[in-house]
């Protein structure tokens, strides 16, 4: 699941999310979006308040979508 659909229909928003994590909202507004990795830990800690709804993966699969999206290379790593 991605972080956009589950912030989506568990009714929360970016900034409560981003108070929650200790994270700057533009910084978790970028990784919802796909255009910024999170830290493994923040990754860790984003899977947790989830409950496991949006894992680490779940992110790079974001990104690389969205890198896609913009004709840009893929994410590093990532599968395609």
């Amino acid at each position: 699941m991605t972080l956009a659909d589950w912030l989506k229909r568990e009714g929360k928003t970016v900034v409560a999310l981003a108070k929650e994590l200790g994270r700057d909202p533009s910084f978790i507004t970028r990784v919802k979006n796909g255009d910024a990795m999170p830290s493994i830990e923040v990754a860790a800690e984003i899977q947790r308040i989830t409950g496991g709804e949006v894992t680490a993966i779940d992110h790079v699969f974001t990104a690389q979508a969205r890198a896609a999206e913009r004709g840009a290379a893929p994410v590093e790593g990532a599968a395609a």
